[in-house]
């Protein structure tokens, strides 16, 4: 069976949210589907507003992370903006999930489309027994010698 985990725990991403003053601009953390079939992992990760060149995807004693920035549009950015409210999320971000051990990097696919980041993440190939042949030699000479 493959599980992917986050290494950390979902609810203290959560936490952002209770200590954020009204008004002020959050954090923002994309969520994420993870679906886990026969053929590996695919994980769905909302990213809208982001393009290719503002993600960060990388590998690394199996964990798998995307990064990125949600820079807010220059109207809200501005110090001298009287902003009554902001319920969009912005800011950068660091998403990371264990993957099965034994990945090959370079197989795993990403795309983006309509502001969903997929990557799927195919299972490694399970390490098959490998029969070591044991070569058949002529006996030792001293051995027939003696038995003459």
């Amino acid at each position: 069976m493959t599980m992917i985990t986050e290494p950390i725990a979902p609810w203290l991403r959560d936490i952002n949210r209770l200590f954020t003053a009204e008004g002020a601009v959050a954090g923002f953390i994309p969520p994420a589907d993870v679906i886990v079939d026969d053929d590996g992992v695919t994980v769905y990760m909302d990213v809208p507003g982001l393009n290719a060149e503002s993600l960060e995807i990388e590998i690394e004693n199996d964990v798998l992370t995307v990064r990125g920035e949600r820079r807010p549009p220059a109207e809200v950015e501005g110090a001298d903006r009287n902003v009554r409210r902001i319920e969009r999320r912005f800011g950068t971000f660091e998403r990371s999930l264990r993957v099965p051990r034994g990945m090959d990097p370079d197989a795993i696919q990403a795309s983006l489309a309509d502001g969903v980041l997929t990557l799927h993440v195919p299972k490694p190939e399970t390490a098959k027994p490998h029969r070591v042949e044991i070569k058949a030699s002529d006996p030792r000479p001293e051995l027939q010698q003696s038995a003459s």
